[in-house]
């Protein structure tokens, strides 16, 4: 009898063995369609998700180096992220893995057993919400929380705050973006108190909407949370915030809410802090024009932080080589830049041919204005020029 034979019987369902990163760990055996839904399984794993893995185990590298730390992944699903986090880091001395199916509990313990970490994880089996809001109450916090669900992280992320401990830091991830790109605004009012619209830099939007969550959920428990890497790709967004305690710290990250507007026609938008009153008319054109906010106006990332990930990823490129890939785009994308925009969508205003967005981040930079690529959108550039200075490079190039 084999191990995933053997392991099937006594769980009750179909396993198989899986490898990633350093790991070997059982899983439900997969559907042969790749459309298939990781909730239907008997326990959730998404095979999918392997890079958001690899870069939360180069964060936890590059964030925590030299220090011992204490994780909790309250949905842990099979255990692997946790399990990855003890065998590639060499800084967790314990993971508290928790899930609320029995069989994913049964699973994490069997798949610790299986990687010989047993002495440093402990397999939970309760609510996520219950498991986190219970720290505090003489029961340690944690120096990394990983909030990874099915859908939004927001119904966990105030009992997530909780569950962190001094100068730690919360990792969340979202795969709602239907509600968070502005295909389903009031959705995304119900979960995150904040009203999404669709714009041509809709995926910023929604990393800036969970940035900006993240910060306001914090604070209304007396914590800073700052955002300081955050990236999106394909189907989920994925934001790490540092906390740290302090009203006064949480009032000065506030300051950083806002909102943004952007005009369709003229290409202009429009940045306000949380206490300014948007405008709804655009002041160069005179459209109509939407407003999304709440959420995040500051940096997205931490350009230190990407270069120390970017040193691990490179050591190990046969584990991170995905990795590497969107830690060099983000190294070249200046995130203090809000929003982007796709030349596709230039050139249908202008009535002008594409031009390469390379071409015009050269052009820009030769004009003495900020411009780079975006992780977000190959297509798109980003850049501090204004409008008008945008349409006139445009033009200029796409007539050459």
């Amino acid at each position: 009898m084999t191990v995933e034979e053997d392991y099937s019987r006594q769980l009750g369902f179909k396993v198989e063995l899986r490898y990633e990163g350093k790991a070997r760990f059982l899983s439900p055996v997969l559907p042969d369609s790749k459309d298939f839904a990781p909730t239907s399984l008997p326990a959730f794993f998404n095979p999918a998700s392997k890079l958001s893995r690899d870069i939360a185990v180069l964060f936890l590298k590059a964030y925590f180096e030299n220090r011992e730390i204490t994780v909790c992944e309250p949905l842990a699903g099979t255990g692997i992220r946790s399990i990855r986090f003890i065998l590639e880091t060499d800084l967790v001395n314990y993971v508290l893995a928790n899930d609320i199916s029995r069989n994913a509990y049964q699973l994490i313990k069997i798949n610790a057993k299986l990687n010989n970490v047993e002495d440093k994880l402990e397999a939970s089996n309760l609510d996520a919400n219950e498991l986190l809001a219970a720290r505090g109450r003489g029961r340690p916090r944690f120096d990394y929380v990983d909030i990874d669900p099915a859908g939004s992280p927001a119904k966990y992320m105030e009992n997530g705050f909780r569950g962190c401990g001094k100068n730690s830091v919360l990792g969340a991830t979202a795969t709602d973006l239907s509600a968070l790109t502005g295909a389903k605004p009031f959705s995304c009012l119900r979960k995150y108190d904040s009203y999404s619209v669709k714009t041509p830099f809709l995926k910023e939007v929604s990393i800036r909407i969970l940035a900006g969550f993240a910060v306001r959920t914090a604070a209304r428990i007396g914590l800073a949370a700052e955002p300081v890497f955050t990236f999106l790709k394909s189907y989920y967004t994925r934001v790490f915030v540092k906390v740290s305690p302090g009203i006064d710290k949480a009032k000065k990250l506030l300051r950083e809410i806002g909102w943004i507007s952007y005009c369709p026609r003229c290409l202009a938008i429009y940045v306000y802090r949380i206490s300014d009153t948007p405008v709804s008319i655009c002041k160069s054109c005179l459209s109509t024009i939407q407003t999304a906010g709440p959420l995040w106006l500051g940096r997205l990332c931490n350009e230190e932080i990407i270069k120390k990930m970017l040193y691990y990823a490179s050591r190990e490129h046969e584990i991170y080589g995905e990795a590497v890939n969107l830690l060099e785009q983000l190294l070249e994308e200046d995130t203090s830049i809000i929003g982007y925009y796709p030349v596709n969508t230039v050139s249908s205003i202008l009535k002008e041919r594409p031009v390469k967005p390379n071409d015009v981040i050269q052009e820009l930079r030769e004009r003495g204005y900020k411009a780079t690529p975006t992780h977000l959108d190959p297509s798109a550039f980003k850049t501090n020029a204004p409008p008008e200075i945008i349409m006139e490079v445009f033009r200029h190039l796409a007539r050459k």
